[in-house]
């Protein structure tokens, strides 16, 4: 089922992530900047984080949404019904305004890239004004009611949208005032098919196949979904001796990619510390992620076995460790001594 994709309370036709679980790009982030009176109007193209973030309650500023990110099947005959809960926390009114576009992921972080077309029906939502703002008084919620009428819009698919709710201090200070975004994602897979059709596979993976005995093992992965929902990336690597003995392994953090989208792969050394009871990892004990894996033990001499679990497809590389430093070394070191013998020979 498509809501086993992401942990999801069910509302008014919308299922919702309510928690703070991997996103589909990065959630909600909020972002603060002054204006002047020419460029107050303007949206900005925020980077959505995991949660709607809330700024210090001194903030001129501060304003949150939920939910940040939103998964949502419908069927090709039904209408979308989606709730959003806008609430002030500051201590001054804001000037707020709802605008929707189309996103699409990045391809290598996972972050949205606005885009200027919409499948949103406007006719379907008479109650709602895009972006003519609304005052919110501090304190206070208010409730965005969107209905997407998608019985025009091509099925099997996948829609990523962003909900943006631009804000504005109403106080003017020295000419300026304090404007910010916070995004909503809203992906809407329209379709008769409930169950999770993400299909992951290895899109480029970086690995020499020969490195020093003094540098170690770097590498790096990037997932593509090539099916029709998104899907966690799951998986890990583990590092092999000339022995056959595991001296090294990395679990993958369970990033979202979306349809026909790709990513590169986070992940982590594994240790039982960050895994959950049923020995998967746990999101919120992971301190330390990155893109670029590297083993670098003192010294290494010899062939390794590299072993790739993703999603379904596992695979395995081989990378010859050689000192060849060393060899440079010495080399340069019989050149140095044998220039030094041609020029004191000559001198003699």
């Amino acid at each position: 089922m498509l809501d086993k994709i992401l942990p999801a309370n069910t509302s008014a036709n919308t299922s919702f992530n309510s928690s703070p679980a991997p996103a589909l790009a990065q959630a909600t982030e909020f972002q603060i900047q002054e204006t002047n009176d020419a460029t107050s109007g303007e949206m900005q193209n925020t980077v959505p984080q995991e949660e709607a973030a809330t700024p210090p309650a001194n903030a001129a500023l501060s304003l949150s949404v939920h939910p940040p990110v939103a998964y949502v099947h419908v069927k090709p005959s039904e209408t979308l019904k989606h709730t959003l809960i806008i609430k002030n926390q500051g201590a001054q009114p804001l000037e707020v305004s709802v605008n929707i576009t189309d996103f699409k992921a990045d391809g290598k972080t996972g972050q949205p890239v606005l885009q200027p077309g919409k499948i949103f029906n406007r006719e379907a939502n008479p109650d709602l004004n895009f972006g003519e703002p609304f005052v919110l008084q501090p304190n206070k919620n208010h409730s965005v009611n969107l209905q997407i009428d998608v019985s025009d819009i091509v099925p099997n698919k996948e829609y990523p949208l962003a909900i943006m709710i631009n804000a504005r201090s109403t106080t003017e200070a020295q000419g300026s005032h304090v404007a910010g975004t916070v995004v909503s994602n809203l992906i809407v897979f329209i379709g008769h098919d409930e169950n999770n059709q993400g299909e992951l596979a290895v899109a480029r993976l970086e690995l020499p196949k020969l490195t020093d005995s003094f540098t170690g093992i770097r590498f790096s992965l990037q997932a593509k979904n090539t099916g029709a929902t998104a899907t966690l990336i799951q998986g890990r690597t583990i590092i092999q001796n000339i022995f056959q003995q595991n001296i090294a392994e990395y679990i993958f953090y369970p990033d979202f990619v979306l349809a026909n989208s790709s990513r590169m792969v986070r992940g982590t050394s594994l240790n039982p510390d960050i895994l959950d009871a049923e020995g998967l990892l746990d999101p919120e004990k992971v301190e330390t992620l990155y893109t670029q894996f590297h083993y670098k033990p003192p010294f290494m001499v010899g062939v390794y076995k590299i072993h790739f679990e993703l999603g379904g497809e596992q695979f395995s590389q081989t990378v010859i460790a050689f000192p060849f430093s060393i060899i440079v070394l010495v080399g340069l070191g019989w050149m140095m001594h044998w220039g030094w013998k041609q020029v004191v020979s000559k001198v003699r």
